[in-house]
């Protein structure tokens, strides 16, 4: 007889839970409030995202995107582009054109987009651009031959710790005839 009492309870207790909660989400749903002292979180509450929140589904609308007679952008609709994503392909490009640069350079075919390309880079102060410019202004490549920018580079360079930029800025002076040596010296640029 106290089997059947056990078991009665047993269905009645499970009864009136499941009269508190139909369907699974709603037991997690009811779990988590109890854990959190009836509070429910965010992430709990908006399980059931509408579809007009997934850009997808924004995508298949086609809504549009200037006002009927007028060539202003809609400031009604919520732009969900992914602007992580787009920086992530500008900086993946900006890789590419850079390697690209370095292989034309190695390859002595510089350009004015090249040499663009490397003169921003080294007002950026970036080391390996830095060293790139210095050397093509040593060897004449892409650019006129002229020590003194590439003494001045170099120097640059070792300020921003490339290897070996002292040693070629100390190359670079040796191979600078008199005359050279003194406007470096007259523009104050020699700091060995």
């Amino acid at each position: 007889m106290k089997k059947y009492g056990l078991i009665s309870l047993l269905i009645s207790y499970i009864a009136s839970f499941s009269a508190q909660a139909s369907s699974l989400d709603e037991l997690y749903r009811d779990i988590v409030r109890s854990d959190n002292q009836g509070y429910l979180p965010l992430f709990v509450k908006n399980r059931d995202i509408p579809d007009i929140l997934i850009e997808e589904e924004l995508l298949k609308q086609n809504l549009p995107t200037t006002r009927q007679n007028s060539k202003e952008p809609v400031s009604d609709v919520v732009n969900l582009t992914n602007d992580r994503l787009k920086r992530e392909q500008a900086i993946a490009a900006a890789n590419k054109r850079w390697q690209e640069t370095i292989v034309a350079v190695r390859e002595n075919r510089v350009t004015p987009i090249e040499l663009q390309e490397t003169t921003s880079r080294v007002q950026k102060e970036d080391p390996h651009a830095t060293e790139i410019l210095a050397w093509m202004n040593a060897r004449g490549i892409g650019v006129p031959l002229n020590l003194i920018e590439a003494f001045a580079l170099y120097q640059q360079a070792a300020a921003l710790h490339v290897p070996n930029a002292t040693e070629n800025a100390l190359k670079v002076y040796q191979a600078m005839n008199p005359q050279q040596r003194r406007n470096l010296k007259s523009a104050g640029g020699l700091k060995i």
